[in-house]
């Protein structure tokens, strides 16, 4: 039932837009990270007037939303950032995987997984609403948790980014208007990924935010990374 008045919402969503005049003040609603580790790394951040839709993903139903990326220099990552909304008990758990394009299909389903965790997470209330329910930001951090160690991503590769909500009631990554790169694409617990514009007939990126490291590729810490490929 919550899925189907989900999908009667949306159709509002030209004029829902319209009665939200609030605007985040910062980028982000929780903070910056420690010291020293807060750099952006990749950015395609929450912006109320980008909002387009939410994708289902929740961990009862085998969903996933993912999203490619690219980084400009060896970066290791230490946190990121979603933003969802919950349909019922807020996720303390999300199932977050890094894959590879390996064959330059931009293709996930032929990708090769080279990070995978399982992270808990903070949900902090952004301040705006839609469809009837709040937006939360949603923020796990690697830093002082190894393990999960924090993946490492090289420059002029083609990543995706997965991600799914470790819950039982249904909730929804939020996205935006296709601006960046590829489109986001939607796993329905088939295991088959299919592209956000044939699913639901949308051209959509994720929201989402990688804060890290950039790494001097020379460097014997380099070195000891390159290992865990």
């Amino acid at each position: 039932m919550k899925e189907f008045l989900f999908a009667v919402l949306i159709l509002s969503l030209s004029s829902a837009l319209a009665d939200q005049p609030y605007e985040l003040g910062s980028r982000h609603i929780q903070g910056t990270g420690p010291t020293g580790i807060d750099y952006l790394v990749y950015s395609q951040t929450y912006i109320y007037e980008n909002l387009l839709n939410g994708y289902s993903n929740y961990g009862a139903g085998d969903r996933w939303v993912c999203d490619d990326l690219e980084v400009i220099g060896y970066a290791s990552v230490y946190e990121i950032y979603v933003w969802m909304i919950w349909t019922g008990g807020q996720g303390s758990t999300m199932n977050l995987v890094i894959s590879k394009d390996d064959t330059g299909d931009s293709d996930p389903n032929t990708n090769t997984d080279v990070w995978a965790e399982s992270v808990s997470c903070t949900n902090t209330f952004t301040g705006d609403s839609n469809w009837g329910y709040d937006i939360y930001e949603t923020y796990m951090n690697f830093y002082y948790s190894y393990p999960p160690y924090p993946p490492y991503l090289h420059p002029g590769t083609h990543y995706y980014f997965e991600t799914q909500a470790d819950v039982t009631d249904n909730c929804f990554i939020l996205v935006s208007h296709n601006y960046i790169g590829d489109y986001c694409w939607f796993n329905d617990g088939s295991g088959i990924w299919v592209r956000s514009d044939v699913t639901f007939e949308q051209d959509s990126d994720m929201f989402f935010d990688f804060d890290g490291q950039f790494l001097d590729f020379e460097s014997e810490t380099w070195g000891n990374i390159k290992t865990l490929f």
